[in-house]
Parts: C-alpha cells; structure tokens; sequence
C-alpha cells in the first residue's frame, strides 16, 4: 500500500494558511465589535480618507478647545469666588464704620480697626490664589506668588503711619504708596508681571480674555481702603483719637466706593463665565455632530460583527481539528 507524504503536507499547510487567515479575520471583527468602527477604512469611504481626516482633525480642535474651557472654567470659578469674597468683606467693613465712626465711639471704631488689619491680611492672601500650580492675578508671571508677605506690606503701610502727622497725611503717604505705576505696592508689594495673562481660544476663531492682575484699580481700591482702616489701628499711628476716627471715616467712605469697583469686576468676571458656559455648550453640540458623521462614514454593524467572529471561531475549531488529526496520521496505523 503506498501512502502520499507529499499530499499530506500540502494538505496540512493548506489548512494551517486557512486558520491563520481566520484568526485575521477574527481579530478584524474583535476590532470591530469593541470599537464600532469599520476596519477597512478605505472602502467605506470609497477610497477617499481626506473627509475623515478633515473629521478627525475637527474633532482633535474641539477636543483641544474642551480642554482649554473645562481648565479655564475652573479658573473664572476661582476668580469669582476670590472677588465675590473680596468685596463681601470690604462692604462689611464699609457698613460697620460708617456706622461706628460718626457716632464717636473710639474704643469700637479701633476694634474695627484691627478687624481691617485681619481684612487686609485675608485679601492678600486671597489673590495670591492658585489653580493647577499656577497664579490668577499675576498676570502672565504665572509661576510666583502676585503679591509679597502680607506682613511686610502691613510694616510699610505702618511706617508710612509713623511719618504722618495728622490723618491727612497718612491718608496721602497712603494713596502714594498704592498709585500706579510709581507707587511702592506696585514696584515691591506685587510680585506679578505687568503683562496680562492671555486669552483662551474657546473656539474657532474665539478667543476670550479674562486675566486680572492684583494692580486692577478695582482691587487696588479695597486694599487702599482697607490699608487706611488698617493703619488707623496699628502701632505706629500715635496721634491724636480725632485723627484715627478721621482716617476710619475716610477709609469706610473709600471702602463703600471701592466694594462697588469689586462687584463691578465680579459682574464682568460672570459675563465671562457665561460666554464660556456658551461657548463649552457649542463645542460640545459640534463635537456630537463631528462624532455622527464619523460614525455614520465608518461605523462598523456591531451584530454582523458577532456573528461573523462566532462563525469564523466554528471554522477555526473545525480546522484545527482536522488539522490535528491529520497530523498523527501515520503509516503503521493502517498496518495489520
């Protein structure tokens, strides 16, 4: 009895070729079936990639502006929440002395004094807030702090009190020390650069700017303010009691002038929060729209799918099974 070797081997590498093919074409629709994507892109459309290249890039462009607006979101969210602070203290302390002050009573009108010192202490603090490591009102000097030790900054302001005479000098060295550009708290108390911070592409061809540095005139107001309440307090203003209740009245007079500045800025700080909410609710309308149109160019029939996989894993069982058999196919077992 003669036994083809040669047959068998071709016979074996031809269903070993078939199985590998039909692990492709498994791993083609695996492909298929979790991403629900087509896995030949050239045919579905029709041998023309450059509408779903132009798709993808638009995609990649919104995802980039959702990015900047979901980073920029967080960012005015602080700002106002610094600002909306700012100016609640500034119109509490605004409405306790110019309650306090005309009535004469000294020993309240000093307590509200030191309260301001605390007050001037927080806003410094305030604005030196940071979001992801970077600084809000330091202009484009992201990196460091906008505004120096508030300690340091309460010793100049003191010292300042300790040249002046009566109430109106102080509240002059005061407005000097906080006047822009030459004044010392823009030279040495902020610490920020003079540049603002820039805008935020939120779209194509949309660009929203909404830095504010810590030398806004609206903010600069309520710390001046505060700094004459703040020093009227203080050690080294040793003067007459009639001048520190002058200084305090001048400085709730400043602080009611200067809450309204603040709340002026937090309005345009939440028109600028709208136009974002705007603008994340367009990129996010466009991006779905992108989406269907690349789904429905390239969207693969998850069902067919599932059943082409599960009818190509019966064809590879039944291959691999015959090739299994064929190969322990020996001579001697047809020997009697």
């Amino acid at each position: 009895m003669y036994v083809s070797g040669g047959s068998d081997l071709a016979r074996l590498q031809r269903l070993q070729r078939q199985a590998s093919e039909a692990r492709e074409r498994m791993d083609v629709a695996t492909q298929e079936m979790s991403t629900g994507e087509t896995a030949d892109r050239h045919a579905a459309t029709g041998g023309n990639l450059s509408r779903l290249i132009s798709l993808d890039r638009a995609l990649a462009r919104n995802a980039t502006f959702a990015s900047t607006i979901s980073l920029t979101g967080l960012r005015l969210d602080t700002m106002q929440s610094t600002i909306t602070g700012i100016a609640g203290a500034a119109n509490a302390l605004a409405v306790s002395l110019n309650e306090t002050v005309p009535k004469g009573d000294v020993a309240s009108a000093l307590r509200l004094a030191k309260q301001a010192r605390g007050d001037l202490t927080d806003t410094l603090a305030r604005l030196n807030v940071q979001v992801a490591g970077q600084s809000l009102f330091a202009g484009t000097a992201t990196d460091r702090p906008a505004i120096g030790p508030a300690d340091g900054i309460l010793a100049d302001l003191d010292a300042l009190a300790a040249g002046s005479v009566t109430a109106a000098d102080a509240i002059a060295a005061i407005d000097a020390y906080f006047a822009s550009p030459a004044g010392a708290f823009h030279s040495a108390g902020y610490l920020g650069s003079t540049d603002g911070l820039a805008g935020a592409d939120i779209g194509e061809g949309e660009r929203l700017d909404y830095g504010v540095s810590a030398t806004d005139d609206r903010i600069v107001a309520v710390l001046k303010a505060q700094a004459k309440a703040a020093v009227a307090g203080g050690p080294a203003f040793a003067t007459s009691n009639e001048d520190r209740l002058a200084l305090l009245a001048a400085a709730g007079r400043d602080l009611l002038a200067a809450k309204d500045g603040a709340q002026d800025l937090s309005f345009a700080i939440g028109f600028d929060q709208q136009r974002l909410e705007t603008a994340k609710a367009a990129r996010t309308a466009e991006s779905n729209t992108l989406s269907h149109a690349r789904a429905h160019m390239i969207g693969a029939d998850i069902e067919t799918a599932a059943t082409t996989y599960q009818a190509l894993e019966i064809q590879l069982d039944s291959i691999l099974t015959v090739t299994a058999r064929l190969s322990n196919l020996r001579f001697t077992n047809y020997m009697r």
